[in-house]
């Protein structure tokens, strides 16, 4: 036998497998507070898709789009946003959507077919679940050129 190609994939890699320091970390994780309350979310997020995902299976909930696996990429979306800036969420993004202070109920009423899920509390000028595929990405390019009260969006 013979090889024939060789490759290596370069990688950070900040904790290991039992989760202590590997080198330095990077300057984000110098606050950690900060980090504890996005890990804290990151759960709430896996368990509330869990637990979406088991009133789905039964019958109890609509349509649901599992977002299992997402929930730091969307944690991490939600964190890096100003109060003030603007989203129009895709039908994963359970973790942005806590994170900004979509509450619970609001997400279990839209995705059990009650559109009056699509009226968050917090925040008021986010746009409403998108479920086809990168339509958000029209509304969000909108929102983007057209500045209201020195809102991005709906203001």
């Amino acid at each position: 036998m013979q090889t024939i190609a060789e490759f290596s994939i370069p990688y950070l890699q900040c904790l290991d497998a039992e989760g202590n320091t590997h080198g330095s970390l990077p300057p984000c994780a110098d606050n950690g507070p900060e980090l504890v309350k996005i890990y804290r979310m990151m759960v709430l997020a896996r368990t509330f898709d869990v637990k979406a995902v088991n009133l789905q299976r039964i019958g109890k909930l609509g349509t649901y789009p599992p977002a299992l696996g997402h929930e730091a990429v969307q944690v991490a979306c939600g964190a890096a946003l100003k109060d003030e800036d603007c989203i129009a969420p895709v039908y994963r993004e359970i973790g942005t959507q806590l994170w900004r202070g979509v509450r619970m109920i609001d997400i279990l009423l839209y995705w059990g077919g009650d559109e009056r899920g699509n009226d968050f509390a917090v925040p008021k000028h986010d746009f409403p679940w998108c479920v086809p595929i990168a339509t958000q990405t029209l509304h969000a390019t909108g929102a983007a050129l057209w500045p209201i009260d020195g809102l991005i969006g709906f203001g």
